[in-house]
This record gives structure tokens, sequence and C-alpha cells, in this order.
């Protein structure tokens, strides 16, 4: 009995101690405003079109665009050097929050084979500076909090999620220039 107890209070400890990542990135997208990057990028079954990594990202279940909705996410990673491809990275994502008006939405992960355990992130659109918030020039941002990831350090993780977010501007950018 006593060692169930020493063995629930080490746990406890374990949980208190643990290690939370936290951070945001941020990618400038020059020449559009707030509404119309927020038009293309707020709608939460599109990821594939905007961010280049994801090859397809396609709905699950719940009200397409409504908290709870899962959306289903892969990537094909690059093949090795001897030509093989490993296999197929995924992620479900259910959206908590989505605010049209603020340009923001929310979600988590809630089954991947990348080695998360927990990951919430915010994909925001943030104004060019005018009162409105509409001038010509706005920056997305992501912020995330994550449990550490085997194999990934948070200085990686957040390397990762900048470099997509550059992506990520620079096809918005394209999109509303073509």
């Amino acid at each position: 009995m006593e060692m169930e107890i020493e063995k629930k209070e080490k746990e406890e400890k374990q949980k208190e101690n643990k290690e939370t990542w936290q951070g945001s990135v941020t990618a400038k997208v020059r020449h559009g405003t707030r509404s119309q990057v927020w038009s293309l990028v707020g709608d939460y079954l599109s990821l594939d079109k905007w961010l280049p990594m994801i090859s397809t990202c396609s709905y699950v279940e719940g009200v397409p665009g409504q908290p709870g909705c899962v959306r289903y996410c892969s990537m094909a990673p690059p093949t090795d050097i001897a030509g093989e491809a490993p296999p197929k990275l995924w992620v479900n994502e259910r959206l908590l929050t989505l605010d049209p008006i603020g340009h923001s939405l929310s979600y988590e992960i809630t089954e991947n084979n990348m080695g998360f355990t927990r990951y919430m992130a915010t994909l925001k659109v943030v104004g060019g500076g005018g009162d409105d918030g509409d001038e010509d020039g706005c920056s997305l941002e992501w912020c995330f909090e994550a449990d550490p990831v085997d194999g990934f350090s948070e200085e990686s993780l957040v390397s990762y999620l900048q470099n997509g977010l550059d992506g990520m501007a620079a096809k918005v950018e394209d999109a509303l220039h073509a």
C-alpha cells in the first residue's frame, strides 16, 4: 500500500514538472488586406491549398467550418537517398474555435503518427496597421502549445512551423495576385 502511494506521488510530481513547449511564428503578406487573406486561410478544410507541406486536407466528421469539425491532413515526406519513401505522415485535427470577426481559428491534434501527444494552435490574420486593421498588408501568426515530441527539439518545431508559415504567406500572395 505504501509503495502505491509513493508511486502515485511520483506520478503527480512528474505531471507538475512536465515541460510544455509554447511559441509563435509570424509571416508577412505584403499585398493583401486582412479580410482578403482571411477569406482564403479561414476555410478550415483548405489547408492543403495554402500550407506547402500538406498534400491532403479532407473532412472527417462534424459540421464543416464549425467547432468540433475534424480534418485529416497528410504529407508525403521526402524520399531518402536510396529513393525509398518513408510512410506518409498524417494527423487528425479538431477545430476548437472559429472567429471570422477576429480573423482567427484554433485547433488541436486528436490523432497522428508524428509523435504528438498534445498540440493546440491558433492561426490568426493580423491587420497591417490601419484603425480598421484592413490596410493593405497584414501578417499571419501561428501560436502553439505542445508537449515535447520525441525526435524534435522545441527549436526545430518552431523552425518547421516558420518554414510552413512563410510558404503559406507566399502561396496566399500568389493567389491574391493571380
